[in-house]
């Protein structure tokens, strides 16, 4: 029993110095701007939940999803199918993913997907679609990648995502 207790100690010891050391990356944004930039696309979605079209109404619709709002609009619609997914229901979809700049994080490609194995806010949106149409959805970043860095995503970032459904399963 001493011998496993003497081991658990030396592991413990172990990991602490590895957990401790120097390599860690230090983070591209200051608090400052990571700040500025999380209230920047805030109010990238208070501007476009604001938006209206000619006859005044708005150009989004919103849906709130565990306490926040995603954005979304049809673009175009082709067909006359009204059949809306599941959460398991595989679709085949054209999607492109960008940032409120402008920059691209996904480039357009067809895919095959299910509103489950996304992220919240564009599995939500997901939901509400039929075959046919083209789709802009405005997910914010607590429905998307959160507030940590995901590859070439920066934490905060509010995402928006382009798609055409092209076919349920």
């Amino acid at each position: 029993m001493k011998r496993f207790f003497y081991f658990a100690a030396v592991l413990m010891m172990a990991i602490s110095f590895v957990s401790c050391s120097d390599d860690e990356v230090e983070n591209e944004f200051s608090w400052e701007e990571f700040f500025a930039y999380y209230e920047e696309n805030r109010a990238y979605i208070r501007e476009k939940k604001a938006k209206v079209d000619e006859n005044g109404n708005l150009l989004y619709n919103q849906l709130v999803v565990s306490g926040d709002t995603v954005l979304y609009r049809v673009l175009s619609k082709s067909g006359t199918a009204s059949a809306t997914p599941n959460k398991q229901t595989v679709i085949t979809t054209t999607l492109k993913g960008e940032l409120i700049n402008g920059s691209t994080f996904q480039p357009q490609m067809s895919m095959e997907l299910t509103p489950s194995g996304v992220i919240e806010g564009l599995g939500a949106v997901l939901l509400k679609n039929t075959v046919g149409e083209t789709v802009e959805a405005i997910i914010p970043s607590t429905l998307g990648y959160g507030y940590e860095d995901y590859y070439n995503i920066p934490g905060g970032s509010t995402l928006i995502f382009t798609y055409t459904i092209e076919n349920f399963n």
